[in-house]
């Protein structure tokens, strides 16, 4: 892999792909904290990026694990430690570098991952070669305090023979308190560049440096809105929320943040809560309410630096 990187501080994250606003595979399950994570090899950091396994896990999607074993990277190894036993229902799986659309298409990404755990079973999975999540769904939950994602087959990048994947979530067979949204919508959504989307479902993928960034020219975000729709009735009571542009505090401060938001329920029912203008991941307590959807409208709005949009990384319920 040439030495010579795109700066990290690009202006605005790299986002997930694609237009639809529907979320696949959002049957509730309980998000496993992954204690620790090891790796066969890592690619020598260059220009202070590095490509350590513990990008593996960092919530962000513009960071990377890179193998550095010689040829293309096949046998090459991640294992997460999950601290102990987990009843493992899935992994989702980021292959490839997904800095940029450019890097994923110049990086081998894995074209197939066997999936071995502590008992030492073993699963294989086949990817398909798109800069899109892949939902690795397992026949029947698996019992195991480690899983071991080895590189079976690639396909090839453009310019290197090294092989990335930039991001894991695990999912057990448990009970999740969060509530999560099977679509999402929004008032307005700034179109998308050479970074990627900037679309509604992005505050709900998991991932601090996505986002949903409103897209109305004549504003600053204030009544702007986003809809999560939980396809039926859920109880809920709490709203996590990263505000901003979460990648970095230098980014946090060049697009606007929200300073206060109305939410709006299924009934026609409101509760108005404040919103700290902070890049830290921030909980916001409301009275207790049965409802199928929430819309967030913003509006109250801190300006950026830079760009004078309201951007969101991560909104969801409890």
């Amino acid at each position: 892999m040439s030495t010579s990187r795109l700066s990290l501080s690009r202006p605005l994250a790299l986002l997930t792909l694609g237009a639809a606003c529907v979320l696949p595979g959002a049957a509730e399950a309980a998000r496993v904290k992954v204690a620790a994570v090891t790796a066969s090899s890592s690619y020598p950091a260059d220009d202070s990026v590095n490509y350590e396994p513990k990008q593996l896990i960092d919530g962000k999607s513009g960071t990377s694990w890179v193998e550095g074993d010689p040829g293309g990277g096949l046998g090459s190894w991640v294992e997460l430690d999950l601290g102990g036993a987990q009843n493992v229902q899935k992994i989702q799986v980021w292959g490839g570098m997904w800095y940029s659309s450019e890097y994923w298409a110049r990086a081998n990404r894995p074209k197939s991952l066997e999936i071995k755990f502590s008992d030492g079973s073993v699963q294989e999975f086949a990817m398909t070669d798109a800069q899109e999540v892949q939902v690795l769904s397992l026949a029947k939950p698996v019992s195991t305090s480690t899983i071991r994602l080895k590189v079976k087959a690639n396909y090839n990048g453009s310019t290197w023979q090294d092989t990335a994947i930039s991001e894991i979530q695990v999912f057990d067979a448990g009970a999740d308190d969060q509530v999560r949204p099977v679509a999402l919508s929004a008032s307005t959504t700034t179109a998308a560049d050479g970074d990627g989307n900037y679309e509604a479902k992005n505050v709900a993928d998991g991932l601090v440096d996505t986002m949903w960034c409103e897209g109305n020219a004549e504003g600053d975000g204030t009544n702007e809105w986003l809809k999560l729709d939980f396809g039926g009735p859920k109880t809920v009571s709490k709203l996590n929320l990263v505000n901003g542009m979460g990648t970095s505090l230098s980014l946090f401060m060049k697009a606007n943040k929200a300073t206060a938001a109305t939410l709006t329920f299924s009934d026609g029912s409101t509760a108005t809560v404040e919103v700290k203008a902070t890049v830290m991941p921030q909980t916001i307590a409301f009275p207790s309410k049965s409802t199928s959807n929430v819309t967030i409208t913003f509006t109250g709005i801190s300006k950026g630096k830079e760009f004078n949009d309201l951007c969101i990384s991560e909104a969801y319920f409890q």
